[in-house]
Formats: C-alpha cells, structure tokens, sequence
C-alpha cells in the first residue's frame, strides 16, 4: 500500500515538473502586423507596423524594434512608415522585455517604374478570409481589372481594385495576376495603356496536424492517464488561441475547450479504445484531426473467479467460497481487498481475506455467490462472474400443481405445493406458503394448498410456494409456475347501427363480446352508460335502443358485462357518439322592406337540410306574436296579399319533419307596417313651400306690372 502511495506522489511530482518547465519555457512570441495589411506598397505611402502579443502578457512590456536584425530607436507598440521610402523596405522584428523576438515580417517598397502592382497581406494562412487589390500609382484613372490564379480567371466579385476571395484554404495557394487598363495623358504617353503584374502567394498553415500523446506509456488500471493534443501555430500567429476536443471510438469525451489535455484520473479497461483529437480556430474556420492511437489499459489484476470447496455441499457442510485471482508481475507486491455476495447481497464485506466460509450450510446458504476485488485506493474494482451453488435438499422434488388445468376466469382455482421430505425425515411437518410474482398471497401454515374462490385475470402470473421447517432453519421454493387466467369473454367494445345518426334517427347501439369457445352456454347481463349516467341496466340483451335520436343524446358510451353471479364484470372503453342536426339555420326573411300599409308581403321560413338527408321533406308553421297564422304545411312561405297594421308583429317559424321527429322554431323578426298619411305627411311640406314660392313670384310680377304700366290691368 505504501508503494502505491509512493508512486502516485512521484508521477505526480513529475507531471507538475513538466507543466511548469512547459508554462515557463513557451511563452507565446509577439507577432509583427501592417495596417493597412498590404505589401508591396509604392514609394510615398504610408504603413504602420505593430507587435502583438497575446492577452495573458504582464508587466513592463518595453517594446524594441529591428530592420534586417538592426535595433531601431523606437520603444512604442506601434511603429509608423511615413512616407515609405526604398531605405524602409526589409525584414521587420520587434520584441517585448521577458519575451523572445518575434518572427521576420517583411515589407516591401516598390522602386521600379511600373505602374501598377498586386497587393496581398504579408503573411496568408489557412482560414484567413483573403483579399487582393490591384493597386496603381497615384495620377492614373483605371477600369476593368481582372484577376488570374495560375493562368485562369478567378469568377469571385471584384469590388473596386480589391477581389474579396474570401476564406482560405493550403490549396489557395498559387500565382496570382492582376491586370487592368490604365489612363494617363501627357505628350509623352499614350492615354490608355494595359498593365498587369503577378506575385505567389502561399497560404500556410495555421497549425500543424495535431497528434496524441499519453502518459504514461504503459498504462494500468487504476492510472491517472493523461493524453495530450500536441500542434504547433504558425510563428507569425504564435497569439491564436485554440480549442482542442477528444475522442474514443469516434464519440465525444471531452468537448472544446482551450485545454489540449484530457485527464482520467483512475484508468479503466472500458478507457481502452481508439482515441483522436480534434483542433480548430475559436470560430470553427480552420479544424484538424489528429491520426487515431489505440491506447489500452492493462489489468492490475485478473477478473476474480468462484471456487467452493467440498464441490459438492449438503445442508450441515463446512463451506469454504475462495475467491481467485491474479496480480500483474509488475505489481506483484498491490495489496488487495474481496468481499462476497449471495445473490446480490453483501455476506463479508471487504478484507484481506479471499475466503468466505460457512461453518454449517443451509439450503438458505444457496444462491447464486459472486465477490468483489479491490485495490486500497478503490481506484480499480471488479467483481466475479456468478456462480451457482445448491445446498444439497432436505426435501425433495417440490413442484406447483393447479386444478383446474386450464383456469377460466369465475372458476375456483385450487392451486397445491407438493414434496416429498427425505427418507430419513419423513414424520418432519412442514409448513407452507404462497407467492404470485413475488407478493405473499398466503402466509406459512400446514396446509399445502391455496385456494382462489373466483379467479379474475388479475390472478394470472408467476406463483411459487416456500416450504421450511418449524424452526425455519431449513427454507426452499419451488420452481416457479406460471398460471394463466383465461377470459371467459372478452372486453367488450361499443358498436352503433350507422357511423353518422342523424337527430331522429333510430339508433341502436351494440355491446359485442365473444364467450370462451368452451363456456358458450354460459348467459351474459348488459348495461348501457352515457357519460357514466346508467340508461340501461342489466339485461340479457346486448343492445339499447333510441328510437329518435336527438342532440341530448349524444355523448361518451360504454357498456358493462357481467356474469349472473357478478362474479366476471367487464366495462367497455369509451365510444363518442356526436347526433348531427337532421336541418339547421332556420331564420325568417321578409320578401322587402319597409312595409307600407296595402303592400304584398312574403315571409320565407329558411332552413339547410343536413346533406345526408336532402331529399327529405319538411313542414313549415308561421306564428305572429306566439299566435299561429299558418298551419304546417310544405310551403316554407306565408304571404300577406295587402298587409295593414295589425299585421305588424313579432313572427316566428316552426320547421318539422313529416313525422314530427325533428321540430325546430327560427328567433323572433320584428315586422313593422307603416300607414300610407305617414308617408303624405312627409311629402306636405314640401307642397307647401312649392306653393307659398309660386305665391311670392305671382305677387311680385303683379306688382312690377302695375308700377311700369299704371293702375289698369286687365285680366
């Protein structure tokens, strides 16, 4: 024990001593950028270069920068170009206090007389969303650029000069040339002239392929295994952080996260399996998979085995149960623990001891036995396959018998343990008791029957007796018996005479149930429910009848069938049944309105026959003010030849079927009638203004005519 305590504080020791030469030696190196991210650029204009390093620095950072490996005065995180020049072209580091120097990052100022050159960033990996510009000297007007990757036009849109290639991949690399027509003129020059001009781009990797390492190299049960996801960025993006997941046998054991390290702190065989891990960017754009390794766990020690010793055991032996098993020659001197277990219940719980021993068995010490082994960690535990062991009987041949054979459900059911003791304990009383699926249903007594008045279907099952002695140091069950109880009809179900009952419909609803092949004779009683509301009670009939449905009769139906006795009852599962109306939205209308006194009225009573039943014919009643004014009949219409006053009222109509199975009746309509001087009345006024305008002009012209002509007039 000690041993192993000793082993696990030095892998410990040791795996903290390589984290911390790992953290303290593999401090990340700043990173050079441009901004603007282009290169070459043209003498004359302007770029500022700037050292990165990654969110975790600390401290006095103090920034140095180098052209070419030569220092340059200047100590600020951001060093500009301004104007760039032919003597600022070269290879720019910069470092940080505490930190290595950064990778080169070249810068070029283009000095030839070309007019027109291909930008791309410095530095291109895989990821990177890529960008091209065709870039010319100030003072010229350009138009129609076109891009080429190895000689082939590239079909991705062109803004302006730039081509937005977008995210990149290794295989984007290649040559790449831009060309375009330029526009410059002078006495010189011509005014339009084309020019192009290529460059190779690489586009690295990001990472390398990652690939696993475990530690230890030989790993046993019980190990604090750990693996590691090993990639290596790219020098000019030592600050990308990223996320690493792991694999066993292609399922997910440890998702993203920006550890590279899975830890199982105690190894198990199931750990064994063919593991891989997976890296990529925080965004998902670049992902790599590791190869697959098979890492296997070696077993501390052997799966343990049951040994019982005499092999064969009666009830008084001494019993000895070993429990056997094997160290790995490496770690012979691992102390372990066992434990055993009868039946799946714990009978010497864990020590040094591999052996179980019972000084004088009884058929109850029978059963199936298993232990368990156990390192003093617990780290590695396994148990043993089980093994049976039978304790010689003191009584024999116990076997279940039922009668009758078969049961049907209302029977009485008589069910008997039987044995026979052994020769030399045959005057032994024994005591009896019985068990369905597990469940006491009757208590030890003397009696080795057990007995079921009227058997129902809930008694089928598992059934097995115990048989033991006064004392009970002596108990065994029989084998167990399965006793099916069969149905002596089966569940009934509802049936209706048509699928749609319509309101008036004679309707008969069935309660079908089938007897047992061999109790056909035996009579059944019938009971109907409505929404659990008893409208039949029992009878020898199986059905009930409606004879004119109406709405009130819809609802939730079931039946109930029982036995004279009572002794077999069944209720049937629940069947809807919705009566559809026979007509339907009957409604008054008046043929127009208003009503002036001596009008000819017409008084439709409308209604919609249900489309199962169009042909059939209704009769129609009319009433005014809850009297009737028109017997039923097969006209839907009351007319009113020269309507007066007192016909004004509130009118209903009254639809029935021939048989007057189905009577509806329509709201109230108000009817008013108007009297014709209502009318005049209205009209008067204006007569008389009419008049009194005609009075006024012939007064007027009268009086004209006097003044112009004199008194005279002659009429």
């Amino acid at each position: 024990m000690l041993e192993s305590i000793m082993r696990a504080i030095i892998w410990h020791l040791l795996l903290l001593t390589a984290l911390f030469i790992e953290t303290s030696g593999a401090a990340a190196r700043p990173v050079v950028s441009f901004s603007p991210n282009w290169t070459p650029i043209f003498p004359g204009e302007s770029v500022t270069l700037s050292c990165n390093v990654a969110p975790t620095a600390q401290g006095n950072l103090g920034y140095s920068w180098y052209c070419n490996g030569q220092r340059i005065h200047w100590n600020q995180k951001s060093l500009p170009i301004l104007p760039g020049t032919e003597p600022h072209s070269g290879d720019y580091q910069c470092q940080l206090a505490n930190y290595g120097k950064s990778d080169p990052m070249r810068l070029d100022i283009y000095i030839y007389n070309d007019p027109l050159i291909l930008q791309a960033p410095p530095a291109v990996h895989e990821g990177d969303s890529l960008s091209l510009r065709c870039h010319s000297r100030p003072g010229y007007d350009t138009w129609n650029p076109v891009f080429y990757k190895d000689n082939k036009p590239i079909g991705s849109p062109v803004r302006g000069s730039e081509l937005h290639i977008g995210r990149v991949d290794v295989t984007a690399s290649g040559t790449y040339r831009c060309e375009k027509e330029l526009h410059y003129c002078n006495y010189f020059n011509p005014c339009s002239i084309a020019s192009s001009d290529e460059r190779y781009i690489l586009v690295s990797e990001l990472f390398s392929t990652p690939q696993l390492k475990v530690r230890p190299d030989q790993v046993t049960e019980g190990d604090h295994m750990t693996i590691t996801c090993d990639t290596e960025l790219s020098p000019h993006r030592a600050t990308t952080e990223l996320q690493f997941a792991f694999y066993r046998n292609g399922h997910n054991v440890q998702g993203f996260s920006l550890s590279n390290q899975y830890g199982v702190p105690s190894a198990q065989l199931e750990h064994s399996g063919k593991y891989t891990c997976e890296v990529q960017t925080p965004t998902g754009s670049v992902r790599k998979t590791s190869s697959m390794a098979h890492i296997h766990i070696q077993e501390l020690f052997s799966s343990p085995q049951i040994k019982v010793r005499p092999d064969q055991v009666k009830e008084g032996d001494h019993m000895t149960i070993t429990c056997d098993t094997k160290l790995i020659p490496r770690r012979a001197t691992t102390e372990l623990q066992f434990a055993f277990y009868r039946n799946g219940h714990n009978v010497q719980g864990f020590s040094l001891s591999n052996q179980y021993g019972v000084p004088s068995a009884k058929l109850k010490d029978s059963g199936n036995y298993a232990c368990k082994v156990k390192n003093p960690s617990r780290s590695v535990r396994k148990r043993s396959t089980m093994a049976n062991i039978q304790i010689g009987e003191l009584f024999y041949n116990t076997q279940i018998k039922v009668r009758p054979d078969p049961v049907t459900e209302g029977d009485h059911m008589t069910i008997t343990c039987d044995t026979k003791p052994s020769p030399h304990r045959e005057t032994t009383e024994l005591q009896f008791a019985f068990y369905r699926n597990g469940h006491n249903v009757q208590g030890f007594s003397l009696s080795n029957q057990y007995g079921v008045p009227s058997a129902q279907l809930e008694d089928s099952g598992n059934y097995i007796c115990d048989i033991r002695t006064p004392t009970g140091n002596i108990r065994k069950s029989n084998g167990m018996l399965y006793i099916q109880i069969q149905e002596l009809f089966t569940v009934p179900h509802i049936k209706v005479s048509s699928d749609q009952v319509i309101r008036g419909d004679h309707m008969t609803i069935t309660c079908d149930t089938k007897l047992s092949p061999h109790r056909e004779t035996t009579e059944l009683q019938f009971a109907f429910y409505r929404n659990g509301h008893n409208v039949q009670g029992f009878s020898l009939s199986n059905q009930y009848g409606v004879p004119s449905a109406q709405l009130e009769d819809s609802g939730n139906y079931t039946c109930e069938v029982q036995t004279p006795t009572g002794s077999v009852r069944k209720t049937s599962s629940m069947a809807h049944m919705q009566i559809e109306e026979f007509f339907f939205g009957t409604q008054i209308k008046v043929s127009h309105y208003p009503v002036t006194e001596g009008d000819n009225v017409t008084i439709t009573c409308d209604t919609k026959l249900n489309p199962r039943r169009a042909t059939t014919e209704l009769q129609f009643a009319f009433y005014r003010n809850g009297h009737n004014v028109q017997g039923f009949s097969l006209s839907n219409q009351y007319g009113v030849p020269s309507a007066q006053l007192e016909d004004s009222g509130n009118y209903t109509c009254e639809v029935q079927t021939p048989t007057d199975s189905v009577r509806k009746r329509s709201r109230e309509a108000h009817i008013h009638i108007e009297g014709r001087h209502q009318i005049i009345l209205w009209k008067n006024p204006l007569r008389l203004i009419l008049s009194l305008f005609i009075f006024i002009l012939t007064v007027c012209l009268l009086f004209y005519h006097i003044k112009t002509h004199g008194t005279r007039i002659i009429l």
